[in-house]
């Protein structure tokens, strides 16, 4: 198993927290193990990726800010005009990457895209993850979510909805995801993944000025007064923002996140976690698996650590606990803080026909911090 060198404490969890890790080890023994398991792995120096699953990028919207807006049919056919030759996934795939993440102990899966819940095999998807062995997740914009869907993904084994919400403001929201009535449908479908008796957490966009709006606040207010998470995700060079650098953080913003914290229930992908401080996930934390079993380190970057054709789970997340870019090696956001990083990223990718860039052509075992 792939190690990482960190500093870790015990875990504190809330009461809240501590009743639906009770409530899922009496319906879900052996996933309940795993998670148990995931801070005792930490301490030996073995890492628990999430595993983000991006079977299809099917979107009924078109986001301004979205990180896989390259990846959508729409632009490889509409300015290569050309086929994709590496072949998508199936449900076999999905078992096969199911059975390995389950060898190395790995336990939890995000279903994304895309937008999930416009795919016709999406609940063939948590059946071939297995829900029985792996804690599933899905993100969505909420669109299709009412109180009859909850139910039903709670019914086939969903765990957990992570949902989108980019303004408490109607109209900015609206027009961020450019899609008129989409607030309107992230809050019933807030209410509905409760009724439900699903875990629920937000996501939201920060861009540059946002963390010190009234907006923001009334956004961190209304989680904590729901006692619901709120995950903020920084505004990356990447994806359709690659077209927005006006929406790029600063430092600023970043430290005033920081203070928020300590008062609302508001984290991002830097928080510590229970004591654990990780600095940058990529690997050590979260994958992407893309459509054609590309992984890459995180959402937001678009080179591949390998195909999983052609190379085992493990060996990919050995790649990139060995790449000096990734894993244990880095305190801060790559793809959001370095600016050397950055302009590599955006030079290999600059005119790529397919994303991600394979391996051996972005990341490889070559890789130095002084090419």
């Amino acid at each position: 198993m792939t190690t990482m060198a960190q500093d870790t404490q015990p875990n504190k969890l809330t009461p809240a927290e501590l009743a639906k890790r009770e409530g899922l080890r009496a319906r879900k023994h052996y996933v309940a193990d795993k998670l148990a398991a995931i801070t005792e792995m930490e301490e030996r120096g073995e890492i628990s990726p999430i595993i983000r699953l991006e079977k299809s990028y099917l979107c009924n919207f078109q986001c301004t800010h979205c990180s896989a807006e390259y990846y959508m049919d729409r632009h490889q056919k509409k300015v290569f005009k050309i086929k994709d030759a590496r072949r998508k996934i199936d449900l076999d795939d999905i078992r096969e990457l199911s059975r390995q993440a389950d060898e190395l102990g790995l336990a939890r899966f995000v279903i994304t895209g895309g937008e999930p819940l416009v795919m016709k095999d999406f609940d063939a998807v948590v059946e071939a993850i297995d829900p029985d062995k792996h804690y599933v997740i899905t993100d969505t914009n909420g669109w299709f979510l009412d109180d009859a869907k909850a139910r039903h993904l709670k019914s086939i084994g969903v765990e957990k909805v992570q949902l989108s919400l980019d303004s408490m403001i109607e109209a900015d929201h609206d027009a961020f995801r450019n899609k008129p009535g989409s607030y309107k449908k992230v809050m019933r479908a807030i209410d509905a993944s409760l009724n439900a008796g699903l875990n629920l957490l937000l996501s939201t966009v920060l861009i540059k000025g946002r963390a010190k709006s009234p907006e923001f606040l009334d956004m961190c207010r209304f989680a904590t007064e729901r006692n619901v998470g709120l995950y903020v995700s920084y505004a990356k060079p990447t994806g359709s923002c690659t077209e927005h650098p006006e929406f790029v953080i600063e430092k600023e913003d970043a430290d005033i996140l920081r203070e928020l914290e300590k008062d609302y229930n508001v984290f991002t992908h830097m928080t510590p976690t229970y004591g654990s401080f990780k600095g940058c996930i990529t690997v050590k934390g979260i994958i992407t698996v893309t459509s054609t079993f590309e992984v890459t380190p995180c959402p937001y970057i678009d080179f591949s650590l390998g195909n999983l054709r052609e190379t085992s789970l493990k060996e990919v997340l050995a790649r990139g606990m060995r790449n000096p870019w990734l894993g244990p090696y880095r305190p801060d956001c790559i793809i959001g803080e370095d600016p050397k990083f950055i302009k590599l990223h955006t030079e290999k990718t600059r005119g790529v026909t397919h994303l991600p860039v394979p391996w051996g052509q972005g990341f490889s075992d070559t890789d130095t911090l002084t090419d």
